[in-house]
């Protein structure tokens, strides 16, 4: 290829990223993405933002239930979706920037309850409360757990969990603690799996314009601003 060739390939790749405007969807996930007056913030939205700005991608974001913020990436063109957790049944579904942050699939429990799990077997004998496309619910359904009650968000499932509707629910150990701090009477019970999250972008969304993200990525994450981000809202 001659030089001016190569400036041309260069040149039109660099285009197509910039040309390329992402629909960025989340959802009310504490700490890793929240709205606070008016605006979306948090640990994991603060690094898209970042990314998106530093490789030069323009963007729109909304905050969505998650079951349809999942659905749009999954299906509509140039559309992602964070925090999502990579998890086997998914990792070929999407292309990926990650992690935004690494994480734990937990149940939890009321704290006055008297239910003790020595393995995460034991829990199939209680009603689990989980969320709608969720990655916690889609791997305790794949272990054959049947006594699921499915909502459409967390705040609904915990509601469930205080008017002893369910005995168990799912989430994020992320969301376990955010819910502690503000004082929710509920505490871990068993660990289901761990998780890598990430951005989840459909698979339009062009090789250039991924790699250019995941550069970024790996930039704040060597640099040290992912670890800083995830510390101030830890305390």
């Amino acid at each position: 290829m001659t030089y001016r060739a190569t400036v041309f390939v260069a040149l039109f790749f660099s285009s197509l990223v910039q040309a390329q405007k992402l629909s960025i969807a989340t959802e009310e996930f504490a700490p890793l993405s929240y709205t606070e007056n008016g605006k979306i913030k948090g640990l994991a939205t603060e690094q898209v933002e970042l990314i998106l700005n530093g490789a030069g991608v323009g963007y729109s974001m909304q905050v969505y239930p998650w079951a349809r913020a999942y659905k749009n990436a999954l299906t509509n063109n140039n559309t992602c979706v964070f925090t999502t957790s990579n998890t086997p049944e998914r990792a070929s579904k999407f292309k990926w920037v990650e992690p935004l942050a690494l994480n734990r699939s937990v149940l939890v429990k009321l704290t006055d309850s008297s239910i003790e799990l020595e393995a995460l077997e034991d829990a199939k004998q209680y009603r689990i409360g989980v969320q709608n496309e969720d990655a916690g619910g889609d791997k305790l359904k794949s272990l054959g757990f049947a006594k699921l009650d499915v909502a459409r968000n967390v705040e609904q499932t915990l509601k469930k969990l205080k008017g002893s509707r369910i005995q168990l629910m799912a989430m994020a150990e992320s969301s376990l603690k955010e819910m502690q701090r503000k004082g929710e009477p509920i505490e871990w019970a068993a660990d289901i799996f761990s998780l890598k999250m990430g951005l989840a972008c459909n698979p339009s969304v062009s090789d250039a314009t991924i790699a250019k993200l995941q550069t970024e990525l790996d930039k704040i994450i060597s640099n040290g601003t992912q670890a800083k981000i995830a510390a101030r809202y830890e305390n």
